[in-house]
């Protein structure tokens, strides 16, 4: 049944469908890099957006019963939050680079940004919902 546009809200697994998102465009776009720069600038990069989906998807599959997997589920929430500053550092060093046009970059720090507000809205959920456990 669909649901009025007014009344959708962001789902609670959408961090994980942006990061891979993220992850298959941001290999689309280096792959236009010079080849020069492979080991330099694409291949970091791309490294980077698929190091922020596999900690998400690692965080995502610890369901916790005590304290310590509470941590181990937000160090990996963490760490692609991390993942996520750095790859903002790298693409500022693409576009001086190569120069990518302003729409593309835009729309690449758009979801780098939608990531980052959705980790940490997983990761301030986890911190209500896990509070309790021994």
């Amino acid at each position: 049944m669909s649901v009025i546009k007014s009344k959708r809200s962001t789902s609670d697994m959408e961090f994980l469908a942006t990061a891979r998102k993220l992850q298959i465009y941001t290999v689309k776009k280096c792959v236009n890099f010079p080849k020069r720069y492979t080991f330099y600038v694409s291949q970091p990069l791309g490294n980077t957006a698929g190091r922020i989906y596999e900690n998400v998807k690692r965080g995502n599959s610890i369901y916790p019963l005590n304290q310590h997997e509470v941590q181990m589920r937000r160090d990996y929430f963490l760490q692609a939050h991390a993942e996520l500053q750095n790859m903002i550092s790298q693409l500022e060093l693409a576009q001086e680079l190569f120069g990518i046009e302003m729409d593309t970059l835009k729309f690449w720090m758009e979801m780098v940004d939608a990531e980052i507000r959705l980790v940490k809205a997983v990761m301030k959920n986890d911190r209500a919902r896990y509070k309790d456990l021994p």
